[in-house]
């Protein structure tokens, strides 16, 4: 999958999934990006898992290597990771944990400010301590927040790496 490939199917299913939870596009797309190397990771590859979604109890899964960040320190690991059978079912799997989980509770006040979101989202997502600062600053510098109208900022750009053609 090139790059330009994964961009239009992850727009796609971002679309589908934010326009029935309200989440911001942009950020999904930027947030799948990032969690798998722009669809090339092999939990991606291998489980359409594009967020680093554990397996929960009844899920499908796949046990794979993580490295996680606990007290400071990255830690080798390997976690079962939640198995989809695609693209769309990952993206709204992941807006229903968004959607239920108590911890998610600031993110969801803040649907309608982009970045107020990320920092949100970024404090329980993830043990990276720069989860939040990665997501902003891929989501700006890549455009991503051209997806999302109620972020009040449109490109003004008529050509950008979301409209980039394909290669």
């Amino acid at each position: 999958m090139t790059k330009q490939q994964f961009l239009s199917a992850a727009t796609a299913a971002a679309g589908q999934s934010s326009a029935r939870s309200g989440f911001p596009a942009g950020v999904t797309v930027v947030q799948a990006a990032l969690e798998s190397a722009w669809g090339e990771s092999r939990l991606a590859q291998k489980a359409n898992n594009y967020f680093g979604i554990k397996a929960r109890d009844g899920d499908s899964w796949i046990a794979m290597p993580t490295t996680e960040c606990i007290n400071g320190e990255l830690k080798k690991t390997t976690a079962r990771f939640a198995r989809y059978a695609s693209m769309a079912e990952c993206f709204a799997a992941r807006d229903r944990i968004l959607l239920s989980a108590p911890v998610y509770a600031e993110a969801r006040s803040h649907a309608s400010e982009p970045i107020a979101f990320i920092h949100s989202l970024a404090k329980h997502w993830a043990t990276d301590p720069a989860y939040a600062e990665k997501l902003e600053q891929l989501y700006l510098s890549q455009d991503f927040a051209a997806l999302d109208p109620v972020s009040g900022r449109h490109s003004e750009r008529s050509e950008g790496p979301l409209l980039a053609p394909e290669s």
